[in-house]
């Protein structure tokens, strides 16, 4: 004997669709979720390959002109290899730049230039110097320049006070 069936009414063959469909479209987000995630670490794998990261030493803070540096506010970053130069600050001469004050604004976490320092620059022997002589001479041609040996008080005075360009 033959358990006698049910008649399927719409509504439950509309709710069977929607469920499936709810279920189908929760498991093709997952899969796509994963498959994508899988892709970002393998393109980020594959832009890091054959980039060798070595440490630079840069400060945890900003820094402005004339602030002395401390260790404590001294950390490491990794940089590409290709992007540090000689010019930068790394870890093994660290301990030069502690207690020493900056010429320039430095922002935090940007790598420090042995530039940066006055007594890097103050120790160099004149022939050494001789380059930065012909830059300045360079940068006297261009009449409209930037002038940064001006204060933020003479340059108030001149443009509120009615002074002189």
């Amino acid at each position: 004997m033959s358990v006698p069936r049910k008649p399927l009414h719409k509504g439950m063959l509309v709710g069977g669709i929607v469920v499936g469909l709810g279920v189908g479209l929760v498991a093709f987000g997952l899969g796509a979720g994963v498959l994508a995630y899988t892709l970002v670490k393998k393109a980020e794998k594959e832009a890091r390959a054959g980039w060798a990261l070595v440490p630079v030493i840069v400060p945890q803070r900003d820094f402005a002109p004339g602030e002395v540096l401390t260790l404590d506010e001294l950390a490491q970053r990794s940089a590409p290899e290709q992007l540090v130069t000689s010019s930068m600050v790394r870890p093994d001469s660290a301990a030069y730049v502690v207690g020493q004050a900056l010429t320039v604004p430095v922002q935090a976490g940007e790598p420090l230039r042995w530039a940066f320092f006055a007594a890097a620059t103050e120790k160099l022997e004149p022939s050494e110097r001789l380059l930065s002589d012909e830059c300045q001479r360079a940068l006297d041609l261009q009449p409209n320049r930037p002038r940064p040996d001006q204060t933020a008080g003479k340059i108030r005075e001149r443009l509120v006070g009615g002074g002189s360009r």
